[in-house]
């Protein structure tokens, strides 16, 4: 076979073309080196026809690197030329990469074309080498474009790698369930919808407000009911809201379609200081101040006796001052605390239109209905409509704010809810007035009667179910507010006007005794024979009427008849009053200081003693209130002891 040769003087002729498919299309004509004349061209040699041969295709980058390489089995034709398409050969080893990942970065590219056309061999000679004018887009791997990149058709992407800002001013699909995977931020500036689950792996920021409009219903036990619900941690939900908690910042509101129905709040300083706990520690810490004060007028004050030389005058120890201021200091110190603690740790507050506290309570027969405002008798915890013998007379609520002993799911229609504390509705006869006391009918039929409290016998007072706090003018059946059972007050209330006439009574039963001692002396006298039967003896002034009296009649006069005198001192003794010195009020506020540490044992400093530390203006004044507390309780006492005759003198 004739072996041919190519040159570097020979006429190619090579067509580089980009298809709609993966590769680039590529056209040359081979001419060997016998010469035959091709019209209208000025080539020099003869047309290879039809021969066997192999071709390698290289892609070099600027810097003449391999980026890819493959080679191509073909033949020529019968004018002498091949049509192959770059990217559907075989890749050799040199070749790094597939056709696909080129990286067609804008950078300069260079094809290299060798042939080799041994029919025994492989022996590859240069046949070209030229630069790439065209980049194939359709095959980027990355792309670097400083101007505006426009696509005006659909776009198959299979990676895309964005690192600045994209607009995207159309719709985005992303089909067939494909994730999408967002490892910054993400910004949505118009409503999203978003029509399956969204999960969120991290943490969440929500700065704007949150609406929950799911369209879930079910049964209240089933947690699928609820359109929030949260779960997988040891801790619920936590509200944080700003300022400092009062009754203007609500927690959490309850609503319907009539409006707000409950809310939690925070508790306001009208609240706290309304509350009848907060008076009660008030009170008793003023009582304890005030017995201070008056204590320290005892302290300021020295009894001196003189033996007709003048006046004597013996001046309190000193000890004794300072530690009347202490106990003084003290005591305003424990005040300023509480108040302090109540309103710095003022808590939070439930208010609901409800306004009773229940509890469910088993029936005693499950098939035995009530009705809201009824009034039943608990025994042995069970509730039923007879209330007699019952332990308690309690009332059915209509609307509890809160309700506790819930029974377990399938079984509430055997339980009723009780009213416990606060005020209910309550189904009366009437008529009632404010303030009565509502008592069972004793008909079993769930409705109460009216007691007035001057009326009430101690009988009924076991049956009391509360006070009315409103009126039912008219006989027939109605409702009323009722206040739950009976307040402390009422029941002293109640105990002062059985003990008022206790002693109304044993009055009586004294003037009766007089009475009937009287007559029995007069029959004494009359009747010499009625002393041997009845035991009288009447020449005995302190003989005891055996009629009016017993083994165990130990009475005595009526300790509340005789007038409260104190001790009276005579004229020769003098109290003298002095004026404590403003070193002896300082004293007194460090003894104060030292027993408040003694006391608290680690716990927090005291607000006042705190503020008489760090503050030198307010110590200053604090010592004038003390001086002049000092001062009022002298002028008292003195007043006093003027009044009752006492020597009395202030220095």
């Amino acid at each position: 076979m004739k072996r041919i040769v190519l040159t570097l003087y020979l006429i190619i002729l090579a067509i580089l073309g980009f298809g709609q498919s993966q590769g680039i299309s590529y056209q040359a004509i081979l001419i060997d080196e016998n010469p035959q004349q091709i019209p209208g061209l000025n080539i020099e040699g003869n047309v290879l026809v039809n021969h066997p041969l192999k071709v390698r295709f290289t892609i070099l980058d600027a810097v003449q690197t391999i980026d890819y390489q493959e080679e191509h089995s073909t033949s020529t034709d019968g004018g002498g030329m091949i049509s192959l398409v770059i990217g559907t050969g075989i890749p050799t080893a040199s070749s790094p990469f597939t056709f696909t990942e080129i990286d067609w970065d804008g950078t300069p590219k260079y094809l290299k074309v060798d042939i080799s056309t041994s029919e025994t061999e492989v022996f590859y000679v240069d046949f070209s080498y030229q630069l790439l004018t065209f980049v194939p887009y359709a095959y980027h791997k990355n792309i670097t474009a400083t101007g505006t990149l426009r696509v005006d058709d659909k776009s198959t992407l299979q990676d895309l790698t964005v690192e600045k800002t994209t607009n995207l001013e159309g719709n985005v699909a992303v089909n067939n369930r494909s994730k999408t995977a967002l490892s910054g931020t993400l910004t949505v500036d118009e409503s999203a919808t978003l029509k399956s689950t969204l999960d969120v792996a991290q943490a969440s920021n929500f700065k704007g407000q949150v609406t929950i409009d799911a369209d879930v219903n079910g049964d209240q036990a089933n947690v699928g009911s609820y359109p929030l619900r949260v779960r997988g941690s040891n801790q619920g939900i936590a509200v944080t809201v700003d300022g400092s908690r009062d009754n203007q910042t609500n927690f959490m509101v309850f609503m319907d379609q009539q409006g707000v129905q409950g809310r939690i709040e925070g508790e306001s300083i009208q609240e706290i200081i309304s509350d009848p706990w907060y008076y009660f520690e008030n009170a008793k810490l003023l009582v304890e101040t005030g017995v201070a004060g008056s204590n320290l007028a005892a302290a300021l004050s020295a009894s001196t006796v003189c033996a007709g030389l003048g006046a004597c005058v013996t001046a309190p120890p000193p000890s004794k001052i300072i530690f009347g201021i202490a106990q003084v200091v003290v005591r305003f110190a424990q005040v300023v605390a509480y108040n302090v603690f109540r309103h710095t740790n003022a808590g939070i507050v439930y208010k609901s239109k409800g306004a009773d506290y229940a509890e469910f309570i088993p029936k005693k027969n499950p098939s035995e209905r009530f009705l809201p405002g009824d009034i039943v008798g608990i025994k042995g915890g069970f509730v039923s409509r007879s209330t007699r013998d019952a332990e308690k007379v309690m009332v059915v609520s209509r609307r509890p704010i809160v309700l506790g002993n819930m029974p377990k799911e399938g079984e509430e229609n055997t339980y009723e809810k009780i009213a416990f504390i606060g005020q209910v509705e309550v189904r009366v006869e009437g008529p009632v007035n404010s303030g009565d006391y509502i008592i069972p009918s004793g008909r079993g039929d769930g409705v109460g009667v009216a007691v007035s409290p001057d009326e009430i016998n101690l009988e009924q007072l076991l049956q009391v179910a509360g006070v009315a706090w409103s009126d039912l003018q008219s006989e027939g059946i109605g409702y009323v507010n009722l206040a739950i059972g009976l307040s402390s007050n009422d029941a002293a209330r109640l105990s002062l006007k059985q003990e008022l006439r206790i002693k109304e009574q044993e009055k009586e039963i004294s003037s009766l005794k007089q009475q009937i001692t009287q007559m029995n002396k007069v029959l004494a006298q009359l009747l010499p024979s009625y002393a041997d039967l009845t035991g009288y003896d009447a020449s005995n002034e302190n003989s005891i009427d055996p009629l009016c009296s017993s083994s165990n009649d130990k009475s005595t006069p009526d300790q509340t008849d005789q007038i409260d005198t104190e001790p009276y001192l005579p004229g020769e003794y003098t109290v003298v009053y002095y004026t404590p010195t403003r070193e002896q009020i300082l004293e007194g506020i460090e003894m104060a200081k030292d027993i408040l540490q003694q006391q608290s044992k680690g716990s927090e400093p005291n607000p006042l003693m705190q503020k008489l530390n760090t503050d030198t203006n307010f110590k200053e004044s604090f010592v004038d209130e003390i001086l002049t507390l000092a001062q009022k309780e002298i002028d008292k006492n003195y007043q006093r002891d003027i009044k009752r005759g006492i020597n009395a003198e202030k220095y």
